[in-house]
């Protein structure tokens, strides 16, 4: 039975070899377990050995001087060296100086451990069998010299799989985007891998063995923090862990992270600094949207209480607007004409309200049959208006333009976001060209265009002299957040939100650019199917049969207002400022009381709790919903709570004395 010394300090290392013996042939072997090289000296003096396991690292000696220690000691005794540095000159190096194999410990399994100890044991035996009969010496050799040869196979095939592992590791560090370098504090000689330096865009050896180099591709800005960085990994012998920008060769900024660790040598001396160079330029840049995501979450909900006020503000403007004619009706063509000046710009306000929320929230607009070519002399209006002198402005629209199905204030956006964007490309002035017509695709003509049907299209073009797309920017224009302006001058979004709209009206967009040759976005939006223009739709004013109006709303003017527009139409009408003054003037008048037209947002009490209480006094009360709030949510909420109809502020008188006589008397809405 086989007498093994083991000479490991770890035990839980100790613990493993024990257990992959047990599974081996050398199962009945007798395992000595010792922590310390002294240990193991005295007890080889003490007790016979057949071999020995040797770990190089041990508290009371280091490397292949242990080798030494037990060759001077018990020269008789074969070795075998265990250790977890995988380091092809120490195993060498180790053999050379008498050791029978070299293991390393994470490799080590039942099979290598076995034949290492086996070969360690029969060479004993054959030196001991040499020493007795040198008749059998010639024999013995030639089965050494086999022993060896297959030794040096197994030596070659280690070679060859460490490295395949470190072709491995260099594939994994290019896929990660990652290299790494050794830096010597004694010495300050750097090491560069090839794949560090291929993150910078420099050829492998670019950067010599200093940092000096290197230092000059970081961005300028930067630069002073990782000069202290270094300071500090020299001075207080620091471990550098640092993020930072740098520009490659083409001018690309690119933003890379620095983790490292020093290595001390046996006397606890730091000797070096190992670590790896990542790039992080796409973490930098989804953190960068998550912020903005953020910062438009917060937008949507600030938007939707400014629209609830802003609503609030235009009801009784745009009522007031619609009355005075009635009240006044021999007015001045000059005061008709500020009023009626008075009542677009009010209607544009509400407009643009929904646009914002819209953007903000995705409300979906309303669709109508429409003529673009009325929203392009808007837009010409507006831009002349507002584009510095140095840009002229050409508008050329075929006067028999096709109408199309759409939302106005949606197309009003995608408009004037391309005029706006021209505007920018062209600070040194220029010309800005918006163009329409009527254009019929045929299955040629959209082969080149994704997802794109054939058929009768309405074409406008926004055309810049500016100062172009580059080619690698072109295909990204549409991505959300992408955009080449300065912070803070631009959020990425506007184009996208181009997009999204177009798209959602059924068509698409083409852009064409050159460098400093200008560009031109084409859109492409399906002609209506309707064989000829729509008239605008005229409602007729339905008057009142002295019906009772309960109008209940916080707000004095949107009461007065109301109460003011529905007495000229032929209604009574009482007014409340709060839920509980509702519910006692209904109370009160029950049996007069027709209708209720009740503020979704009011304090204390809002129309929705207001609807539940008075339906707990009258189950078959009648009542019309207002709110300037998001109409879709609302729109939702007051279905669900039994309302006959909603009405969005601010009110026209149109769509105020339509509601009214739907809910009263069952008058079609359309």
């Amino acid at each position: 039975m086989e007498s093994i010394l083991l000479i490991e300090d770890n035990r839980a290392e100790a613990r493993l070899l024990q257990e992959i013996l047990k599974g081996s042939l050398l199962h009945q072997a007798e395992l000595i377990h010792v922590s310390r090289l002294e240990e193991g000296l005295a007890h080889c003096e003490q007790y016979p050995i057949d071999i020995i396991l040797l770990d190089l690292t041990l508290p009371d000696s280091y490397g292949l001087a242990s080798l030494d220690k037990l060759f001077g000691k018990v020269p008789g005794i074969p070795i075998v060296v265990l250790t977890n540095t995988n380091d092809d000159d120490l195993a060498v190096e180790a053999v050379r100086r008498g050791a029978q194999d070299y293991l390393v410990k994470r490799q080590v399994n039942q099979d290598l451990l076995v034949r290492s100890l086996r070969y360690a044991i029969e060479r004993q035996q054959g030196e001991e069998a040499l020493r007795e009969a040198n008749e059998t010496l010639e024999q013995r050799v030639q089965q050494r010299t086999a022993q060896l040869d297959n030794t040096n196979t197994l030596l070659l095939q280690e070679i060859q799989e460490r490295k395949s592992i470190q072709e491995r590791l260099t594939l994994a560090q290019q896929a990660a985007k990652m290299g790494t370098f050794e830096w010597n504090l004694v010495t300050h000689r750097v090491i560069w891998s090839a794949e560090l330096e291929s993150l910078y865009g420099v050829a492998f050896g670019s950067f010599g063995d200093n940092y000096d180099r290197w230092l000059q591709t970081l961005y300028e800005d930067d630069r002073a923090e990782i000069e202290q960085a270094l300071d500090r990994a020299i001075t207080h012998q620091q471990p550098i862990n640092v993020e930072f920008r740098m520009r490659r060769g083409c001018g690309d900024l690119r933003w890379i992270t620095v983790k490292s660790n020093i290595y001390d040598n046996a006397e606890g001396i730091p000797q070096r600094i190992v670590g790896i160079h990542m790039d992080i330029t796409e973490k930098k840049q989804l953190e960068t949207q998550f912020l903005r995501a953020q910062r438009l979450e917060s937008l949507g909900t600030l938007a939707s209480g400014i629209a609830h006020d802003l609503n609030n503000i235009l009801t009784p403007i745009l009522g007031v607007t619609q009355l005075l004619p009635l009240s006044f009706p021999n007015m001045s063509e000059r005061t008709r004409q500020l009023l009626g000046t008075l009542e677009t710009s009010a209607r544009r306000g509400s407009s643009l309200i929904k646009q914002i929320l819209s953007f903000a929230q995705g409300i979906e607009g309303k669709r109508i049959s429409l003529q673009v070519s009325h929203i392009l002399h808007e837009i010409h209006q507006i831009m002349g208006q507002t584009l510095p002198k140095s840009i002229e402005i050409r508008l050329n629209v075929d006067p028999h333009l096709w109408m199309v199905e759409g939302d106005v204030t949606q197309l009003h956006q995608v408009l004037m976001n391309l005029c706006v964007n021209a505007r920018d490309a062209m600070p040194q002035g220029g010309r800005l060209t918006i163009q329409a017509q009527n254009l019929e695709l045929d299955d040629i003509a959209v082969s080149r265009f994704l997802a794109t049907r054939p058929g009768c299209y309405i074409h406008i073009a926004v055309i810049d002299t500016g100062k172009g797309i580059p080619p690698e920017n072109l295909s990204r224009i549409f991505d959300p957040f992408f955009t080449t302006k300065e912070l803070g001058k631009g959020t990425g979004l506007g184009l996208s939100a181009v997009m999204g709209i177009i798209k959602s009206h059924g068509g698409f967009i083409d852009v064409q650019s050159e460098v400093n040759q200008g560009s031109q976005f084409s859109i492409y939006l399906p002609a209506s199917q309707a064989a000829v223009a729509l008239a605008e739709e005229r409602i007729d004013l339905l008057l009142g049969h002295q019906e009772m109006i309960l109008i209940v709303d916080d707000e004095v003017a949107i009461r007065e207002v109301l109460k003011i527009t529905l007495e000229t139409y032929q209604y009574r009408v009482l007014v409340a400022e709060s839920g509980a003054e509702a519910i006692t003037l209904y109370q009160r008048n029950r049996d007069d009381i027709d209708l209720l037209m009740i503020d979704m947002m009011m304090p204390e009490m809002d129309g929705g709790i207001l609807i539940t209480l008075l339906r707990q006094i009258d189950p078959n009360v009648k009542a019309i919903a207002m709110s300037g709030l998001n109409p879709v949510k609302t729109n939702e909420r007051v279905a669900a709570l039994g309302f006959c109809d909603f009405l969005p502020k601010p009110l026209t008188v149109e769509d105020l004395l339509k509601a009214l006589r739907q809910c009263l008397e069952g008058f079609p809405a359309n």
